[in-house]
């Protein structure tokens, strides 16, 4: 029993730290693709300027 019970523990702290770990990395990625897109931004406003 007492097996049992460490292996349901074992899958439970493994599953919580790879849920942690998936929502490190998408909260990273969403602050690259804000960084992305503020860059796109203002290369696309630079262009725009240098046209005139």
């Amino acid at each position: 029993m007492a097996l049992l019970l460490a292996a349901v523990a074992g899958i439970l702290l493994t599953a919580l730290a790879g849920s942690a770990r998936i929502m490190q990395l998408r909260a990273t990625a969403r602050k690259h693709r804000r960084a992305d897109h503020r860059a796109v931004k203002a290369e696309a406003k630079d262009s725009s300027k240098a046209r005139r």
